[in-house]
C-alpha cells in the first residue's frame, strides 16, 4: 500500500486573490497542499491566524516581537509577504510604523546635535546660521520619515485584489520599512568621529561622517528595496508592469521628499528677511 503524501490530500479550496508566493500562479480553487506550477508549499496560506511576530507582543513582549519582525521582514520578505493570505491588523502597522520612526528618527537628531558641537569645538564660526541649516534638517527628516510610509502605501491597492486584500495589502506595506529601525547603527561613526578628532584631525573625521550618511541612506534604500520585494509578492501584476509600478513610486518620493524641504527652507529665508529688516 502507497503511503498518502502531503501533495496527495485534498485541501478546501483557497480562495480567489490566492497567488503563490514563489511564482506567481494564480490559485483560487486550488485545494493541493502544493501549487501545482512550482511545487512551492501552501501551508501558510493555509493557516488562519496571524504569523506577524508584532502582531503577538503581548504575549511575547514588545521588544522580543519588535525585533523578530524586524528580522522576519529583513531576512524572510517573502515569507512575510504571505500574511496577505490572513487577518492583518492595521493598527498594529500603524504602532510598528511608528515605533520604527522612534527608532529613526532620534539618530538624525543626536547626529546633528554632534555635527553642532563638533563645528563649535573646530572653532569655524558656523553660528546661527548652521543651528537654523541643522535645525530645517531635523524637521525635514521627520516629515520624511512620517509621510513616506503613508505615501508609499497607495500603490498597494490594485484593482485585481478584492477590497479586503487591498486593505491587508496597505497595512503590510508599513512593515517593509522594517530596515530603517538598524539607523541607529550610524551613530556609531558619528560618536567616533568626535572621539577622534583631536588625535587625528579632520580628515578621518570627515570620512566617519561620510559613513554614517551612508550607513543612513542604504537603510533607506533598503526598505524601499523590502517594498519592491512586497509588490512582487503581493501584487498580481506582470513584471513590467510592477516596475513602472516601482519607478513611479520612486519619483515621486523623491518630489515629496523635496516639497517637506521646502517647510524649513522657507521659514529659513523668512527669518533671515526678517533679520535683515531689523
Amino acid at each position: 500500500m502507497v503511503p498518502e503524501t502531503s501533495a496527495n490530500i485534498e485541501l478546501p479550496p483557497l480562495p480567489d486573490g490566492m497567488y503563490c508566493l514563489d511564482c506567481g500562479y494564480d490559485l483560487r480553487g486550488s485545494t493541493s497542499a502544493r501549487c501545482p506550477e512550482c511545487g512551492f508549499a501552501l501551508e501558510l496560506l493555509r493557516t488562519g491566524e496571524s504569523q506577524i511576530p508584532w502582531s503577538h507582543r503581548r504575549e511575547m513582549g514588545r521588544f522580543r516581537a519588535y525585533w523578530k519582525t524586524v528580522w522576519l521582514v529583513t531576512r524572510w520578505p517573502k515569507r512575510f509577504c504571505s500574511e496577505i493570505a490572513r487577518p492583518v491588523s492595521y493598527r498594529g502597522s500603524q504602532s510598528f510604523r511608528w515605533l520604527t520612526v522612534l527608532h529613526a528618527y532620534p539618530p538624525v537628531f543626536i547626529a546633528a546635535a554632534i555635527w553642532g558641537l563638533a563645528d563649535h569645538l573646530r572653532g569655524l564660526g558656523g553660528g546661527e546660521v548652521m543651528w537654523w541649516v541643522l535645525g530645517g534638517l531635523l524637521v525635514w527628516s521627520l516629515l520624511v520619515l512620517a509621510g513616506l510610509p503613508g505615501f508609499a502605501s497607495y500603490f498597494f491597492q490594485p484593482r485585481r485584489l478584492s477590497v479586503e486584500q487591498q486593505n491587508r495589502a496597505i497595512a503590510l506595506s508599513y512593515y517593509a520599512w522594517a530596515p530603517l529601525a538598524i539607523t541607529p547603527a550610524a551613530l556609531v561613526p558619528f560618536i567616533a568621529a568626535v572621539c577622534l578628532w583631536r588625535p587625528f584631525g579632520t580628515a578621518y573625521t570627515d570620512v566617519l561622517w561620510v559613513l554614517a550618511g551612508v550607513t543612513y541612506y542604504l537603510a533607506l534604500v533598503f526598505s524601499f528595496g523590502r517594498l519592491g520585494t512586497f509588490a512582487k509578492h503581493m501584487l498580481p501584476q506582470s513584471p513590467g508592469r510592477r516596475f513602472l509600478r516601482m519607478a513611479v513610486l520612486g519619483l515621486l518620493s523623491v518630489g515629496l521628499a523635496a516639497l517637506f524641504a521646502l517647510l524649513p527652507v522657507c521659514v529659513f529665508w523668512l527669518l533671515v528677511i526678517y533679520y535683515s529688516l531689523r
